[in-house]
């Protein structure tokens, strides 16, 4: 029974065929307009029954696919986790663009969204401000969590335990002479971040560049679904722009937490 063209594709650029023949059932029964039985997949996708029984089985266990009567599937609940994590981080790059054309503040400097990703911080948003950096934040960037605003931001957010299990292996390869090195001063560096309500890259990531971050939390959760930071080049840092860079940060954390149903 041949495969259908796209799974056969797929396949010849090197894709694992068990993980293709899952997303091509579970495409299937997404677009089905009834639960489809074991035997009409396996008709429509060119595949063995049994191949298409098995993998059912398995989909079920993950909570990926629900069984529908006797031999009959439909999408499970697991999916509306991938479904509510790619809505929140859709709402939130959309509400952070919208702070930024509502706050002229914020468009004096360069400001950046990040999402935490095990110890790395990823960015998934960016907008530069009036006065060049000498440095472009890319989307998709990923930089350790550890030296920068948005990820000790993020950390501030966790519970002592769960920040200790991250760096339970050591710390990150430091990117500057700025990086912190020690899981005790990281912890010092969180819990500064945690009482003033914002954290500070004091060139840790790159020298010469200071960054103020804060968390953006999600709904009823004191926990961040993300980051907001300002940067600043160092010169330009005095005990007045921390204060000021700094507060905005966190004022800007606070704004997209409660647009997106953080509580306060």
């Amino acid at each position: 029974m041949p495969l259908t063209s796209e799974m056969a594709q797929h396949i010849a650029q090197g894709g694992v065929p068990a993980v293709v023949r899952a997303k091509a059932i579970m495409d299937y029964v997404a677009q089905a307009q009834q639960p489809p039985h074991v035997s009409e997949i396996a008709r429509a996708l060119g595949l063995p029954k049994s191949s298409v029984h098995g993998v059912c089985n398995t989909l079920v266990t993950l909570g990926m696919l629900a069984r529908h009567g006797a031999s009959a599937f439909a999408l499970g609940g697991h999916v509306m986790v991938w479904a509510n994590a790619f809505a929140a981080k859709s709402d939130m790059i959309a509400s952070f663009l919208r702070l930024w054309e509502e706050t002229p503040e914020l468009q004096q400097h360069t400001v950046t969204l990040s999402t935490m990703d095990g110890p790395d911080v990823t960015y998934v948003a960016s907008k530069e401000g009036k006065s060049p950096l000498g440095i472009t934040f890319r989307m998709g960037m990923r930089l350790p969590a550890a030296f920068t605003a948005t990820g000790k931001a993020m950390l501030s957010t966790l519970p002592p335990p769960e920040v200790e299990m991250l760096y339970a292996g050591g710390m990150p390869e430091p990117l500057t002479r700025m990086s912190v090195r020690h899981a005790e001063d990281l912890a010092r560096e969180i819990a500064q971040a945690r009482q003033r309500g914002y954290s500070i890259d004091n060139g840790q990531v790159r020298e010469g560049l200071y960054c103020f971050g804060a968390p953006i939390l999600g709904f009823a959760s004191r926990r961040a679904i993300g980051g907001i930071a300002i940067s600043v080049l160092e010169g330009e840092v005095t005990a007045e722009t921390e204060r000021i860079v700094g507060g905005l940060a966190r004022t800007s954390g606070e704004k997209l937490s409660k647009a997106l149903g953080g509580q306060e």
